[in-house]
């Protein structure tokens, strides 16, 4: 019944349209009021001027209609599978660095890698400072690596489960900080 209804009022507007081609130069944008009254058993078309809504910002909009605010990462807790998952991005940019600046360093020095080793030896750093210093270079690889492997695993749908998630990244961990004392003990 409604959709007749319908029907009927665009023949109206269409058919008044055609018998009086010049009031197209005279439309101007209003909106379309359809009402319906069953005791008369048809629609009443009334035009209104319209109105351009005042522009409100989202959050003060918000604030009047008493909602809440959005969460962000500052309203959760951190948990381990949250900060393996930032530390991934962290140490993938930190390990491109370091695959930049061989490459740049390959490219632009003038000799080659046995001179710098050479210089760096000539340093006498001891052994508890290069232990440092290949600890906090070796670690965002070691990271990156075993981290990556958990991520793999997650995309053949493997470690899923929450508690397994945890786990995972739990030994991801434990694995990095293994193969970086390892590595700098060498």
């Amino acid at each position: 019944m409604y959709f007749c209804g319908c029907v009927r009022v665009s023949r109206c507007i269409i058919e008044g349209l055609q018998y009086n081609r010049s009031s197209l130069l005279h439309i101007r944008p209003c909106l379309l009021n359809l009402t319906s009254s069953k005791k008369g058993g048809g629609h009443q078309i009334t035009y209104t001027d319209y109105k351009k809504p005042c522009y409100e910002q989202h959050d003060y909009k918000n604030m009047k209609l008493k909602r809440p605010m959005s969460p962000h990462l500052t309203v959760y807790a951190p948990n381990i599978a949250s900060m393996t998952s930032i530390g991934e991005r962290i140490s993938g940019v930190v390990v491109a660095s370091y695959a930049v600046l061989l490459a740049f360093g390959a490219l632009f020095l003038s000799n080659g890698v046995e001179t710098y080793v050479s210089i760096i030896q000539s340093l006498n750093l001891g052994f508890f400072s290069t232990f440092i210093l290949k600890l906090i270079l070796g670690f965002p690889w070691s990271f990156h690596y075993c981290n990556g492997i958990r991520w793999t695993a997650f995309n053949s749908l493997r470690w899923l489960e929450l508690p397994q998630v945890r786990a995972s990244a739990m030994k991801a961990v434990q694995a990095s900080i293994i193969m970086t004392v390892l590595f700098a003990l060498i």
